[in-house]
């Protein structure tokens, strides 16, 4: 009789605690735990931050990734998710929704130069 579950692995986060992974995730060079529902499993060598939601049992499920991947040349951001339901920006009242699911990726450009702008416009009007 076998007495290792079959829908899930373990893994041991940074801080000691041991959560149960889903089939396929992959836990990373580190595991930390955000809080009891998030976990962020940190892959250094492709530059990628996993997001790891807990399911109804427990378990915790990839939900999307943060890709870091090329941004100190491009300066590109990347969240890939299938489970966009929707994007907020700014705040509430502007609100970009995913009813058709065709929504998987988000890109943002950062800049510098644009950080000192939007400072300069916001502390020194």
């Amino acid at each position: 009789m076998n007495d290792f579950p079959e829908d899930y692995t373990l893994a041991e986060s940074v801080s000691g605690h041991w959560h149960k992974l889903g089939l396929g995730v992959k836990a990373g060079t580190m595991l930390i735990t955000m809080s009891e529902q998030l976990l962020l499993s940190v892959h250094i060598s492709s530059k990628r931050l996993d997001l790891l939601l807990q399911d109804e049992k427990g378990i915790f499920q990839y939900a999307g990734d943060l890709s870091l991947e090329g941004l100190e040349y491009n300066g590109k951001l990347n969240f890939h998710s299938w489970g966009i339901e929707h994007i907020h920006l700014n705040n509430e009242k502007l609100l970009l929704d995913n009813p058709r699911n065709d929504l998987t990726n988000v890109y943002i450009k950062l800049s510098l130069n644009k950080r000192k702008e939007t400072e300069r416009a916001r502390l020194h009007p």
